[in-house]
């Protein structure tokens, strides 16, 4: 039996999604997959295949010597094969165990483009690299990025893994539009255009409400709905009063399991500054709403040759998008919808993903 720890910061909600997907891939008995937190988590479930550290957030900055000593011991007496880790913070603690502890494989899961802005973890590349050790990009836009961290001192093998979903699973999740807007208290008989995503300033939330708001005075009657939660939220609260929009935007903050209110929305709306993926693009796909998403990262790529792109932080890129596909016919919405998902089930369905994961543990260590 191969004996796998995925150690992950916390349950922040795009690398949870993308740790259960990983936890669904070795669930036979040829694997036995344990999942680590390292901070604490909304919530905790006491199973044999969950360990929680509970790490203060100070424990897990600087040398982290805490985390470091705990987490040696642990995999020590577990006698991990392998180990998958997702964000900085585990990726920096396995780099250094590895020196110490026989792991065979380290899979490093890089979700975007900030983890190696700084010089002191670019050395610690250079210096802690091992020839057991593997990056997983998400999308080949972050794998573009890694690549550029090369150097002929550390050479490193970096491989493309999609993010993906469990479609078919999703797909019957899904609550109809009119009663998911009653849940979300939408009454607006205008169209309604939404977004999900953490609060925080590299989603470009901004952006989306001064374009909805010049959307406004063509249509009155829209509706805004933005469904997360972050530290930016004052400012949107602030910039929605000033503006008199508080009956026409709706802030809920972090809903769980937000996906299955899709159909509430006639548009979907991605106005990220930066994204590696965008994981919540593929949930929208499968509920078949129009998408509207900026020209960054890893989008272009999710999205396709029939996207409807605008650069980030442009208002009046946004806004001309948005009127657009509001004012396709039904018919062309239902084209536009039915290639996005076909798109997901070609390239981005969970079955691939999970396929490809195998196929990656299961190389012999020689070809490794």
């Amino acid at each position: 039996m191969v004996k796998i720890l995925q150690l992950v910061p916390s349950d922040t909600l795009g690398i949870h999604q993308l740790t259960k997907s990983i936890q669904g891939t070795f669930s036979s008995n040829k694997f036995e997959l344990t999942t680590a937190y390292l901070n604490p988590t909304s919530t905790q479930k006491y199973t044999t295949n969950i360990k929680y550290f509970n790490f203060s957030k100070s424990a897990t900055k600087g040398f982290r010597i805490r985390a470091l000593l705990e987490l040696y011991k642990f995999c020590k007496d577990e006698q991990f094969d392998i180990i998958i880790t997702h964000r900085f913070k585990a990726l920096y603690l396995i780099l250094i165990l590895n020196k110490f502890l026989d792991f065979k494989k380290c899979f490093f899961v890089i979700h975007g483009f900030d983890d190696f802005h700084r010089s002191s973890r670019k050395k610690l590349l250079t210096f802690f690299w091992g020839n057991n050790c593997k990056f997983i990009a998400i999308s080949d836009a972050v794998k573009n990025y890694l690549t550029r961290l090369e150097n002929t001192s550390t050479p490193r093998q970096i491989i493309t893994i999609d993010n993906s979903i469990n479609t078919s699973h999703l797909t019957r999740s899904f609550i109809p539009k009119d009663d998911s807007q009653k849940v979300l208290g939408i009454t607006s008989n205008g169209p309604v255009l939404g977004t999900i995503g953490r609060l925080v300033p590299l989603k470009g939330h901004m952006t989306l409400l001064n374009a909805f708001k010049k959307f406004l005075v063509q249509q009155p009657n829209a509706h805004l709905i933005i469904i997360g939660e972050g530290r930016n939220r004052k400012k949107l609260e602030e910039y929605i009063k000033i503006h008199n929009l508080t009956n026409s935007i709706t802030l809920p903050g972090y809903i769980k399991n937000a996906s299955k209110y899709l159909k509430a929305l006639d548009l979907f709306i991605l106005p990220s500054l930066k994204e590696g993926f965008g994981l919540v693009l593929l949930e929208a796909m499968a509920a078949r709403v129009p998408i509207v998403a900026s020209r960054t990262g890893g989008i272009p790529y999710v999205l396709g040759s029939n996207a409807s792109l605008y650069a980030p932080g442009d208002i009046e890129g946004l806004l001309e998008k948005i009127l657009f596909a509001i004012d396709l016919p039904a018919a062309e919405k239902l084209k536009r919808t039915n290639l996005q998902y076909d798109r997901l089930m070609s390239k981005f369905d969970e079955t691939k993903f999970q396929q490809k994961w195998v196929e990656l543990i299961n190389t012999p260590a020689k070809q490794y």
